[in-house]
This record gives C-alpha cells, sequence and structure tokens, in this order.
C-alpha cells in the first residue's frame, strides 16, 4: 500500500511539472555598470541610500603610514542599486558619505550630496550632483566642517523662496558661518 502511495505522489509531481510554462517570457538580468574591484587593491562599502536604493563605494585598501603620499591615485568609483544610474568617479578621496536628496530640479530623477573622505582634516568638500545625459555633473560645491557639524549631510539642503539652497561652512574671524548658497540647474 505504502508503494502505491508513493507512485501516485511521484505520478502527480511528473504530471504537474509538464504543464505548459511561459516559453516567450525573455528575463534580462544584465546590468548597465559591472562593478570592477581588484581584491587585492581594492575593497568594497556599501551604503544604504534609501530603502530600495544602494551605493557600492570602490576605494584603495588603506596602506600603512600612508598621508596622501603612497598612492598614486586617491578615487572611489560609486556603483548603484539603480541600474538606470551610471558609476560616478569622484578623484582625491579615501571613501565617502552620500545622501540621496529629493528630485530638486523636477526631472523624476533624485539628486546626490557627496561629501569626500581625506586623512586628517574635518574640512571637506560638499558636491551636489544630477543626472545630466546619463552622466553624474557637479550641480553645486562647497565647504564644510563636519567634525562638529550641526547641519550632516541630510539637514545640508534648504527649501527657499526661489527653489533650494545648499548650507557651506566658511571660517571667518575665526568664527564659524554657514553659507548659503543657490542652487540653480
Amino acid at each position: 500500500m505504502n508503494k502505491l502511495w508513493i507512485y501516485v505522489v511521484t505520478i502527480a509531481l511528473i504530471s504537474a511539472c509538464q504543464g505548459k510554462g511561459n516559453t516567450d517570457e525573455k528575463i534580462d538580468n544584465s546590468a548597465k555598470a559591472t562593478i570592477a574591484i581588484d581584491h587585492t587593491l581594492q575593497m568594497i562599502d556599501t551604503i544604504m541610500l534609501s530603502g530600495t536604493d544602494t551605493a557600492f563605494l570602490v576605494k584603495n585598501k588603506p596602506i600603512k603610514d600612508d598621508m596622501g603620499d603612497k598612492q598614486r591615485h586617491y578615487i572611489v568609483d560609486i556603483y548603484f542599486s539603480n541600474i538606470n544610474w551610471p558609476k560616478l568617479t569622484y578623484k582625491n578621496a579615501l571613501g565617502a558619505d552620500l545622501f540621496l536628496t529629493g528630485d530638486l530640479n523636477g526631472d523624476q530623477q533624485p539628486e546626490l550630496l557627496l561629501r569626500p573622505e581625506w586623512f586628517s582634516s574635518c574640512w571637506a568638500n560638499i558636491n551636489l550632483f544630477s543626472l545630466k545625459g546619463n552622466t553624474w555633473q557637479t550641480i553645486k560645491s562647497g565647504n564644510m566642517y563636519f567634525c562638529a557639524d550641526k547641519y550632516p549631510l541630510a539637514k545640508r539642503i534648504i527649501k527657499t523662496e526661489q527653489g533650494y539652497g545648499l548650507l557651506t561652512d566658511s571660517l571667518t574671524n575665526d568664527k564659524f558661518i554657514t553659507i548659503k548658497k543657490e542652487i540653480k540647474f
């Protein structure tokens, strides 16, 4: 009786598996950008940009006693989980802090804030990038003092009467000041 039961279940499974599937459907798993990394020299940082978007930051592995003079280039390549976004390459950086803003210019694509990491300074550039013609273009940049920063990256874009502004930092008469730079697209 047990053998009969096994035969019935086996025949039922075989019959179920022979159903007509949709053979015309094609699945495209190809990505527009393939992450290229030399594991002996580079490493990857993963940065969550939003609930659905992730950045993969490829950077050089640290070298002992390096203060900016041990490598020929200090470049980070940033790849995105959204395959419609191209790779972003940034020079003179050891790493980066990223923040995905909302759509600031009405093109249905978010803009990206990037603060590069360097060796020992609390001062850094802050850069606003926008997608134009399938390339990342710098829209606005400035300086920021991030060690005692009351405006982290997420608070650097503000709404103004004319549109949006980028908050940057400066040092005047030994005092830190915050400057609002108008963003023009």
